[in-house]
C-alpha cells in the first residue's frame, strides 16, 4: 500500500512530481502495457473471431476486469468492513488522509490518466463523449482526494466513490461486449443458441449489474454525497485556513460541486437501467406469448 499521504503539504510549494507517485505511474503503465500485450494477442495471434475484429476494445475489457475487482475489494474492505473509528468525524473524513483511500485514489488517477482515457479516445467502441467527460472528472477528483495536487481532501470518501462503486462495473464488462455498438461481438452473440453458456452468463450479468447499479450508484451514491461528502466539504470550508492542512477553497468547492454532478449522472444512468430492465422483462414476456 502506498504511504504517500501528503500530510501538511503547502500548495504554494507544489512540485509536479507529487502528481506522479510510484503507485500512480505503476498503475497506469501496468494497465497500458497489459492493453498493448492483449491487443497484440487478439489482433495477430488469436483465431478468427470478434476479438480479432475489435482487438483494442477486447483488450480493454480484459484489463478492466481484474482492475475493477481489485478496486472494489479495497473499497468494500476499508469502507464497510473496517472497524476504524478514526473517520467518524467530519474533520477526519474530509481532511485526515486515509492510507487505503490514498491508494485507491492514486490507482484511479494513474489508470485513468495513462491508460483508460487515452485508450478511450483512440479505440473503436470506447469513445463515448459522456464517459470520457466522466473520466476527466474522475482524474481531477482522484488527484484532489489522493493529495496529488497538494493536500489530500476526502481520501476516506475515495474508498466509496472509486472503490465500492466499481462493483457494478464488473458485470458491465460482459454486457458491454455484446452491445449492438460492438457489431462483431453482437453478431457473435446472436449466432449462439439461446441456451448456450454465453447467453446464460450474459443474462446473469444483466441481473447482477442492474441490482448492483441501482443499489450502489442509484441509492448509496447520492446518499453518500448528500449526507457525508458535501457536509464534510462544508465543514472544511468553515474552518480557518490554518486548520485545513493546506487544502484550498478551490479544491473543496470543486470536489463538492463534482460530487453533486456525479450524483445526478448516476441517477440519470439509474433511470436508464430501470427502463432497460422493464423493457427486457416485458419485452421477453411479449416475445414468449408471440412464439
Amino acid at each position: 500500500m502506498s504511504n504517500n499521504t501528503h500530510e501538511g503539504n503547502d500548495s504554494q510549494n507544489y512540485d509536479i512530481n507529487m502528481m506522479f507517485t510510484p503507485l500512480v505511474v505503476q498503475s497506469g503503465l501496468i494497465c497500458l502495457s497489459a492493453q498493448c500485450f492483449f491487443h497484440m494477442i487478439f489482433a495477430h495471434l488469436s483465431p478468427k473471431g470478434p476479438w480479432r475484429d475489435m482487438p483494442g476494445f477486447t483488450a480493454h475489457q480484459v484489463v478492466a476486469l481484474p482492475l475493477w475487482a481489485y478496486m472494489s475489494y479495497l473499497g468494500i474492505k476499508y469502507f464497510y468492513l473496517s472497524n476504524d473509528d478514526d473517520y467518524d468525524t467530519p474533520y477526519n473524513r474530509g481532511l485526515k488522509p486515509h492510507p487505503a483511500g490514498i491508494e485507491v485514489a492514486e490507482i484511479a488517477f494513474g489508470m485513468q490518466l495513462i491508460w483508460n482515457t487515452p485508450i478511450g479516445l483512440i479505440t473503436p467502441g470506447l469513445g463515448d463523449p459522456v464517459i470520457l467527460l466522466h473520466h476527466l472528472g474522475m482524474i481531477l477528483c482522484a488527484g484532489i482526494m489522493g493529495g496529488l495536487f497538494g493536500s489530500s481532501l476526502g481520501s476516506y470518501h475515495a474508498l466509496f466513490y472509486m472503490g465500492v462503486t466499481e462493483i457494478s462495473s464488473i458485470p458491465l464488462i460482459v454486457i458491454e461486449l455484446f452491445h449492438p455498438k460492438r457489431m462483431p461481438w453482437y453478431q457473435y452473440f446472436k449466432e449462439k443458441d439461446s441456451s448456450s453458456f454465453i447467453h446464460k452468463i450474459y443474462e446473469v450479468c444483466k441481473v447482477i449489474f442492474a441490482l448492483s447499479f441501482l443499489i450502489v450508484r442509484g441509492i448509496l451514491f447520492p446518499y453518500e454525497v448528500l449526507c457525508h461528502c458535501v457536509p464534510d466539504c462544508l465543514y472544511a470550508i468553515s474552518l480557518p485556513e490554518e486548520e485545513r492542512n493546506g487544502t484550498s477553497n478551490t479544491e473543496i468547492y470543486f470536489l463538492m460541486i463534482s460530487s453533486f454532478l456525479f450524483a445526478f449522472l448516476q441517477l440519470h444512468w439509474a433511470t436508464l437501467v430501470i427502463r432497460k430492465s422493464i423493457e427486457s422483462v416485458y419485452g421477453g414476456k411479449a416475445k414468449k406469448k408471440k412464439d
